[in-house]
């Protein structure tokens, strides 16, 4: 080995050493150990106004006669104004099928909230359309986009809403 390739050797060796000595990397000892505040859950809180809606009746291909039938399926969007301003804020786009037709039980297995310049919730739900009285349940969120990009939380129907169409409140956990 001639001197200048151990000298190289020795250069790319201290480069090395130097990038991994405590100085360059800092320790879990040398942070702060100021506690970090928990974030707070955000609440957002919308209300449907039901803008173009269908009504798909499958069931009648069975022989059911009935109103609605096992099978149906509701799909449509609405336009979303928050609760306190009254503003439109954004859309919901959703499909949801009968799977109980006497007490009008829906399964909407993936509903979008689109809130104007913010991103995209997607929640699943199982509401039973007609029936404010329905005990209210927390419904979670399964994706979003923008700044709801991998959040985590659930949206929930209060049971005493007096809204004419669906009323959300989302809650951002994380």
């Amino acid at each position: 080995m001639t001197r200048h390739t151990i000298l190289g050797v020795a250069l790319a060796a201290t480069i090395l050493i130097g990038a991994c000595s405590p100085a360059a990397v800092p320790s879990a000892a040398s942070q702060s150990t100021a506690p970090t505040p928990a974030s707070q859950p955000e609440t957002i809180h919308v209300l449907e106004v039901p803008t173009d809606w269908a009504e798909v009746k499958v069931g009648s291909l069975t022989g059911c006669t009935d109103t609605t039938c096992l099978g149906d399926y509701l799909v449509g969007r609405s336009s979303m104004v928050d609760a306190t301003t009254n503003r439109t804020v954004g859309t919901l786009v959703t499909e949801c099928f009968v799977v109980d037709a006497s007490s009008g039980h829906y399964h909407c297995p993936s509903t979008m909230i689109a809130l104007t310049g913010r991103g995209q919730i997607v929640f699943t739900e199982d509401p039973h359309i007609g029936d404010n009285t329905a005990p209210s349940k927390d419904w979670p969120i399964i994706g979003g986009t923008g700044e709801f990009l991998g959040v985590t939380g659930f949206v929930a129907s209060p049971a005493n809403s007096t809204a004419q169409a669906g009323d959300f409140v989302i809650t951002i956990t994380e």
